[in-house]
């Protein structure tokens, strides 16, 4: 592009920021491949997929394996496998092999080294069995990972077991929405502890219900003592077992207390696991806590039942649990009130050798049977989940269909794969599933109160795509958030989407216009809304729309003024005639300007000019759009644009320096000389403009990472800002 329309675009983006009415014009750019039109996830009962992850003794992955090197057992039965793929985790490959995997077909369309899409990282924070010191280590490394590990491709959550954290309890990229998510993290008060004295741990409360009278004894003596205080009667006269059953009432009441703050802390995680399902893409879960005690006597109590099912959506959601210890160091047979009391016979030591070990039982299970490790006993958390994230980057996925009548039973069926010939291999995959339909939570059995006015047809079907926890595919759409600061508006937030229009139902004849249904709703941090619209657009054929013979898409734009904060843009749209839907979700944060730190608006990339606007004045203005899907071809040019708040004005100049850096998958591509911002003469220095032209013919095709940094000298500040793109 040459530096005369470059100029144009940077004088052309106040004109496009100053209406906040909606425009609509027409994209140029390729909509992305539609990989399926079924926007309803179906888990099919009757194929199971697998991944399994195969190690050498170096701890290397096998790579190179066969189908036919592949044993699969259930319940100790051979199992032929319908379906063998070798899977890059995180990369555009993933999704179609495993929708070809659902139905054990060939998956077609992928390139040999498919582009890196980005990790799908769940932590999963047990705040109802954490301790203060605990919850602060965790704190600790979750901050790292957001600050040094995660990369821009990478989709994340932080969720709580309590359910604090709320709304902010969503996959995304946005590094600000985990930072205030982390900051929502509060202790939770220890409603099982005992308050009777001599303390009672929960551990021996557990040995007490299942029988162990020794366990028992001190508290046998203390009531005994307190009994012959009160009365005179020699203590051959008190009935014992009588004082034993009431020890027992009060370890019961610890015991039940801990089931269910243990059942509270599998039913979330199982819920997670049921929601993120709607994800394609293997799933990793960091499970962090203290650990829980299960009833380890009874083999169906409650708890051990929500572990079978936890284990069961793990492998039906393809997501692995590697559970953390967060206690880190500690002495294997500490109690969890610190306040032993004093036992001058010892029984309370012989009582409590073991708990450190069953405090972590359901830790290792939840690990083991999933596919995933269990840290214990070690500090070093941080480098343990990059090495984790590393050693989940490839596996291989095996469909297979159990019997048709166990299927029927409802039973937790074991899972074993082995590579024959191999026993020098080390493998790591889920060990079970429940055979039949998963079993439904506490919470999908609760019925729910009827909605007698609830919305039907189109606004019913846009009303539940808002709503879903994952982007439906019916009809390809894009959505691209972006903020600007207009003088007399202030902060103005821009939501852009584009559906492709190559999918639409133009008639039997493709002469007849077609009509898309708009919905957007602007949320807070706090999930409430903060703006909304609804549009209809009329799309005319495409032979009288596509004259390049590229597939083209519609791009509708809303804007609103909003004040600073975190927000999410969600937005669907639905074909009037075929009744497909689309849908996705952004979230952005519009800074404080009043603060007069240096600051950058949002990365507009993409610009061109799509035609002209007649204002109310009778004057003419060019319409100014920017790319949506942010999708180049291989070999073109891309301009970027940004508005540079609260540059420090110096002796009446800004002195400003700016530069711009490409990479791929985390290695540098492209890194441009620091160079210096030229002010025009009659800028706004309020609100200056800094773009440049990047041409793209060095890149292969791939997502790359736009970081745009721009220096205040005169401050001694900097600010950055980065955006993702695809070369294709």
């Amino acid at each position: 592009m040459s530096a005369k329309n470059l100029t144009r675009l940077l004088f052309s983006i106040a004109i496009f920021f100053l209406t906040t009415t909606a425009a609509i014009c027409f994209g140029q750019q390729k909509p992305p491949p539609n990989p399926q039109t079924d926007d309803v996830l179906r888990i099919n009962t009757e194929l199971v997929q697998t991944g399994v992850t195969v190690f050498d003794k170096q701890g290397h992955f096998v790579d190179g394996l066969k189908p036919e090197q592949f044993e699969l057992r259930v319940d100790g039965k051979p199992v032929s496998i319908s379906f063998f793929e070798r899977v890059t985790a995180g990369t555009a490959g993933e999704e179609k092999q495993l929708a070809a995997a659902a139905s054990a077909t060939k998956p077609t369309g992928i390139a040999p080294g498919a582009s890196y899409r980005g990790r799908l990282i769940i932590f999963f924070v047990d705040d109802l069995h954490l301790s203060l010191d605990s919850l602060a280590r965790t704190r600790s490394t979750l901050k790292y990972f957001l600050e040094n590990q995660m990369i821009p491709s990478d989709q994340v959550a932080f969720v709580s077991a309590s359910g604090q954290i709320g709304f902010l309890e969503q996959l995304t990229d946005n590094k600000a929405v985990l930072a205030a998510a982390l900051a929502r993290l509060r202790p939770i008060p220890n409603t099982v502890l005992d308050t009777e004295q001599p303390a009672m741990s929960e551990y021996i409360a557990i040995r007490i219900v299942n029988g162990d009278r020794d366990a028992a004894g001190i508290y046998m003596d203390k009531i005994v003592e307190a009994t012959l205080t009160k009365r005179t009667e020699d203590k051959r006269t008190v009935n014992m077992n009588a004082i034993y059953e009431q020890v027992k009432v009060r370890a019961n009441n610890i015991a039940r207390g801990l089931e269910f703050s243990a059942g509270s802390s599998l039913t979330s995680l199982e819920g997670l696991l049921r929601t993120s399902g709607q994800i394609a893409g293997r799933k990793l879960v960091f499970f962090v806590s203290d650990g829980f005690f299960l009833n380890a006597k009874n083999a169906s109590s409650p708890s051990n039942s929500r572990l079978q099912r936890v284990i069961d959506m793990a492998t039906r959601t393809g997501s692995i649990i590697y559970t953390i210890d967060a206690r880190g160091l500690f002495a294997p047979i500490a109690d969890a009130t610190n306040s032993r009391p004093f036992d001058p016979k010892g029984r309370l030591d012989a009582a409590n050798v073991g708990e450190g070990i069953m405090s972590q039982e359901a830790l290792s299970s939840l690990a083991g049977d999933t596919g995933g490790r269990f840290l214990k006993n070690q500090n070093y958390f941080d480098a343990w989940v990059t090495r984790m994230l590393e050693e989940t980057s490839n596996y291989y996925l095996l469909a297979w269909r159990p019997e048709s009548e166990e299927q029927k039973t409802g039973k937790f069926k074991r899972i074993e794969v082995s590579v024959v010939g191999r026993s020098d291999l080390t493998l790591r995959l889920p060990r079970g599933f429940l055979s039949g339909q998963p079993a439904a939570s506490a919470k999908t059995q609760e019925s729910k109160p009827s909605t007698p006015e609830a919305p039907k047809g189109k606004d019913a079907s846009l009303i539940s795509a808002l709503g879903a926890p994952s982007a439906r595919k019916g009809l390809p759409t894009q959505l691209s958030t972006s903020f600007l600061d207009v003088p007399g508006s202030g902060a103005v937030l821009t939501a852009s989407m584009q559906m492709a229009t190559d999918v639409l139902d133009y008639g039997p004849d493709n002469k007849q216009p077609a009509a898309i249904d708009l919905a957007g709703v602007v949320l807070n941090d706090q999930g409430k809304p903060a703006g909304s619209f609804k549009n209809r657009l009329n799309i005319n054929p495409l032979s009288s729309q596509n004259k390049t013979g590229e597939n083209p898409g519609v791009i509708y734009n809303h804007k609103i003024p909003l004040k600073p904060g975190l927000y999410q843009v969600r937005v669907a749209a639905l074909e009037e005639k075929g009744g497909r839907v689309g849908s996705a979700a952004q979230w952005i944060e519009i800074p404080d300007l009043s603060a007069k730190r240096l600051t950058l608006s949002s990365l507009l990339i993409g610009g061109q000019f799509v035609g002209s606007k007649q204002t109310a004045g009778g004057a003419t203005s060019e319409q100014l759009q920017f790319s949506v899907d942010r999708r180049f071809s291989s070999g073109s040019h891309m301009t970027f644009l940004t508005i540079i708040y609260s540059a420090a004005p110096g002796n009446g100049t800004p002195n400003l320096d700016g530069q711009i850096e490409i990479s791929r998958d985390g290695r540098p591509v492209v890194a441009s000389p620091v160079r210096k911002i030229a002010v025009d003469p009659g800028t706004d220095l309020a609100r200056i403009p800094y773009g440049a032209d990047i041409a793209l013919r060095n890149l292969s095709p791939g997502r790359y990472l736009l970081k745009v940094t721009v220096n205040d000298r005169n401050s001694s500040s900097n600010a950055s800002n980065q955006i993702l793109f695809d070369v294709e």
